[in-house]
């Protein structure tokens, strides 16, 4: 028990240091280096080498008690400042899946299906050729493979997901997916956690690009870097969204037979739908409201 302890413990710290640690650590020192240069020339690395000369040789930072302090300053800092890039994180996830029902979110769903529209009619236009057909279907697939509802990609691209189950096996995905969860084979579980963790990565990216846009206050150079930040957790986030999205479609569509059984039904053999979606999602569900459901009142 002391060994299972010890390593989960070991684990734990490792992941702290590289969720947390590490990137606060970097944006400290890039913190550092905007005050130093703040109102002066911003690329001056002779100022910054003297500056920080300086404070290495100061008496009073050289004491043990004084490198203590800053030590535990450093890495209480940089983990707050990683704690505060995973927030910002999480709430550039809810802004993927704001509904598009209000505000500017419901401007940008109308405008990507305004988009989408525009090249379905060009791949149904009767005058199309082969190539024409070809080209707007893929450019409505890259907008959305089914009619957009989300003000975002990523939003849609995880609606397809629900849609396509729901119209596959009458299936509610988000009432079903708890319980095909413990129905998963580990190595399955470990396939979509690691999936799972990208995506929370990609957001978690985008927050440390906003966290290094507030230094931009201070020293211009750092809009560079959140910049650069900012092209990567787009590139990563759409990688890490579509991998996510395939897989649990996929585990769906490999799994749900099991989850009928478990349910104790006989899925219908010979065919890719077993059956007994909407029934299941009912009871799922457990809705007061609706009449097959246990909970009707």
């Amino acid at each position: 028990m002391n060994a299972l302890l010890g390593e989960l413990g070991k684990k734990l710290a490792e992941r702290w240091v590289s969720l947390l640690a590490l990137p606060g650590a970097l944006f400290l020192a890039t913190l550092g280096v905007a005050l130093t240069l703040s109102g002066e020339a911003p690329l001056d690395h002779t100022l910054l080498r003297a500056r920080l000369t300086a404070w290495s040789t100061d008496p009073d930072l050289r004491s043990a008690g004084t490198v203590v302090l800053l030590l535990a300053t450093l890495l209480l800092g940089s983990v707050a400042f990683g704690m505060a890039a995973a927030v910002l994180g999480g709430l550039v996830d809810r802004l993927w899946h704001l509904p598009g029902r209000h505000g500017p979110s419901r401007a940008m769903a109308a405008a990507r299906r305004a988009l989408w529209h525009r090249a379905v009619n060009r791949a149904n236009a009767p005058t199309a050729g082969q190539d024409e057909i070809a080209a707007a279907i893929a450019a409505a697939n890259r907008i959305c493979a089914l009619e957009p509802r989300s003000p975002t990609w990523t939003g849609d691209r995880f609606h397809v997901v629900r849609e396509r189950v729901r119209r596959s096996y009458s299936l509610d995905l988000d009432a079903a997916w708890p319980r095909i969860w413990m129905l998963l084979p580990e190595a399955a579980q470990t396939e979509l956690s690691t999936a799972a963790e990208a995506y929370r990565a990609a957001g978690r990216r985008w927050g440390w690009a906003l966290l290094y846009a507030t230094l931009t206050c201070w020293w211009s150079p750092a809009l560079l870097i959140a910049a650069g930040i900012a092209v990567s957790a787009q590139f990563k986030g759409r990688e890490a969204t579509r991998t996510l999205a395939d897989l649990i479609e996929a585990t769906i569509d490999v799994h749900y037979r099991d989850l009928v059984r478990a349910m104790g039904h006989d899925p219908v053999p010979g065919q890719a739908d077993p059956g007994h979606g909407a029934e299941l999602s009912a009871w799922f569900r457990k809705s007061r409201w609706d009449p097959r459901s246990p909970m009707f009142e």
